[in-house]
């Protein structure tokens, strides 16, 4: 309703300025190009950062076993099987992954990246259940995996007492890796194209495993492998139609499901047998994990949560999306550091902002000229939207988000080309003009599929769009008729959408044939850029990320994309939730692995405060 507010006043405010230009004896004068959209330092009341903060954690602070860590999600989490779309939330706590993102390198120690969502970087990452890796020439990885993990056992659970404690060997990995390419429900029959799929996997002995891939694959495979693939034991998905259960959660994580109410909560707890060892800090060589229990709330309403969270029943609310049950935009962030000033947070831009994703593969499309495009980003006045819809609190990302594990191929606005700059420089009569000399001198109109958590956004942009006569149609439907619509490429002309639109690593959304590329690209220079990181991102990022980054400035000029502005976000913390400092993800699976690892309860202060 805020929102609504805000741009009615706004679209009052450009209507007048558009009516003071047309009376004017002169041309409107062409505003000079902004530089890079800047975020205040701080929102109004209270001072909040806008760039990912470290809380300080002194060395005194040793940690301490034991407490519950109670943490929220939005949605209701009713399905565990690890290799199919449906695996969720607690999967990532009690089954693990050969490698995965590296706690040293988050805040916790080095600062390299931030840790906020999803990010494929082997560079960032660590071996877990595998120990080691090695290459056999350019279609051979060997695994190595740890000896002495075991299975952890809840006598409770009949699926647990049927593995009964015992050691994790090649065998499962083998067949765990073998079910994600091959299973027909899994999630990789629509990520991955059926060429991508030609492996073969096996257990060459208790420790070790063998994948052969064509050359052309192999670091894809090994992203897949090695960071997305969970790993479980095989008797327990042949005999319990392959974990969808609850009560069939069996892994080698450090915590074991032990309840769900459906709809309500989920809670796990400790696994005493667990394998990991503190890597860093004050609990160096500690066994982990430190807390004795998570309990996942399942609250859909907003201010539920928040009020869950301002009277301490809830200790963290984060994740790298506003709204639906990531982090809090500013507004609500203000209000609950009035009255609770001692919580601790962090503030950063989404890599998720709304986007009109233009498809481009038909002629007969205006868009399918480039100058259109372009014509259609100079129309939307950014800096105003930025300053009077988001209060200041968002920033122009496309198509990089300028996190820390993003910025070795992330540039600034600054530093584009002339056009790029000229671009996002709010331009309506060159807008008219350049659509004019496109053969568009009376507009047309886009018909947009989308979603109601979109409308706001894009009706803002449907208004600065009316301003040069281009005309936005917005199509809204139901989550699962529009996911239906855009992943079978049915939309006639373009997509409302969220969908990673600043993540860089997500090349599917530029791959011919994948789901998530719902503008229908099939761009040569794209597709070079994609075989190339298929082929080489995970072992040779020093040759691929360059090479990203002169492709995103390219990416930029073409306006695939008409973006809105990513807005502040915030991940906020009780202050008795120590060793964390905003985290969210931990690599391309894991969300709440990291504070389920390695933070702690400071059980005397919590009660100190009467909590």
């Amino acid at each position: 309703m805020t929102k609504k507010i805000v741009w009615l006043l706004l679209s009052c405010l450009v209507v007048f300025s558009l009516a003071l230009a047309a009376c004017a004896p002169a041309a409107p004068t062409t505003p000079a190009a902004p530089t890079t959209p800047v975020v205040p330092t701080a929102p109004t009341t209270p001072t909040a950062p806008t760039a990912p903060a470290t809380p300080v954690v002194p060395a005194t602070e040793v940690p301490k076993y034991g407490g519950q860590l109670n943490l929220v999600e939005p949605g209701v989490i009713n399905s565990f099987a690890p290799v199919l779309f449906e695996a969720t939330r607690t999967g990532t706590i009690t089954n693990e992954v050969l490698y995965g993102g590296d706690w040293t390198k988050g805040a916790a120690g080095t600062n390299e990246a931030a840790w906020l969502a999803a990010t494929q970087s082997f560079g960032l990452a660590t071996m877990r259940l595998a120990e080691s890796y090695e290459l056999a020439g350019n279609d051979t990885i060997i695994l190595h995996i740890r000896k002495g993990i075991r299975y952890a056992l809840n006598p409770a659970s009949e699926a647990s007492r049927l593995v009964n404690g015992r050691e994790l060997t090649a065998q499962d990995v083998a067949r765990s890796l073998n079910d994600g390419y091959f299973d027909k429900e899994g999630v990789l029959q629509s990520r991955y194209l059926p060429e991508q799929r030609q492996v073969t996997i096996e257990a060459t002995d208790k420790y070790t495993v063998t994948i052969k891939a064509k050359p052309e694959i192999l670091s894809a495979t090994f992203y897949w492998v090695g960071e997305s693939s969970t790993i479980y034991a095989p008797e327990v998905y042949d005999k319990y139609n392959k974990m969808r259960d609850w009560r069939h959660s069996v892994g080698t994580g450090p915590y074991i499901l032990t309840d769900v109410v459906e709809g309500a909560s989920a809670t796990l707890v400790r696994n005493p047998n667990y394998w990991e060892r503190d890597p860093i800090g004050p609990g160096k060589g500690n066994q982990l994990p430190y807390l004795d229990r998570i309990k996942f709330l399942m609250i859909a309403d907003v201010s539920t949560r928040q009020a869950g969270f301002r009277t301490g029943k809830i200790d963290i609310i984060g994740g790298a999306a506003t709204g639906g049950g990531g982090g809090l935009n500013t507004e609500d962030t203000q209000q609950i550091l009035k009255t609770r000033p001692d919580v601790r947070y962090l503030s950063y831009v989404t890599r998720n902002p709304n986007v009109i994703a233009l498809r481009v593969d038909k002629p007969e499309l205006p868009w399918y000229n480039v100058k259109v495009r372009q014509a259609l980003t100079m129309a939307i006045d950014y800096n105003t939207i930025i300053k009077d819809y988001f209060k200041g609190s968002a920033e122009l990302i496309y198509p990089v988000v300028p996190w820390p594990e993003y910025m070795v191929v992330h540039t600034p606005l600054a530093e584009q080309n002339e056009v790029v700059r000229d671009m996002y420089t709010y331009q309506p009569e060159k807008a008219k003009k350049l659509l004019a000399e496109a053969g568009y001198p009376n507009g047309f109109k886009i018909s947009v599929i989308t979603q109601k958590e979109q409308v706001d956004d894009l009706s803002v942009m449907k208004f600065y769009l009316q301003q040069v006569g281009v005309n936005l149609e917005l199509d809204v439907r139901e989550r699962g008729v529009y996911t239906s619509i855009t992943a079978g490429k049915q939309h006639k002309e373009a997509v409302g959408s969220s969908f990673n639109a600043g993540q860089p690593f997500n090349i599917e959304k530029w791959q011919p044939g994948t789901t998530s590329n719902t503008i229908i690209l099939d761009d040569p220079r794209a597709n070079e850029v994609v075989s190339l990181v298929v082929a080489e991102g995970m072992f040779n990022e020093a040759k691929v990320w360059p090479v990203m980054k002169e492709f995103f400035k390219y990416a930029t000029e073409q306006a695939w994309y008409i973006q809105f502005p990513a807005p502040a976000i915030y991940n906020l913390w009780q202050p008795w939730v120590k060793n964390y400092h905003g985290e969210h993800y931990s690599g391309v699976r894991g969300p709440w692995l990291f504070v389920s690892k390695y933070s702690w309860i400071d059980q005397e202060l919590k009660k100190s405060m009467g909590f």
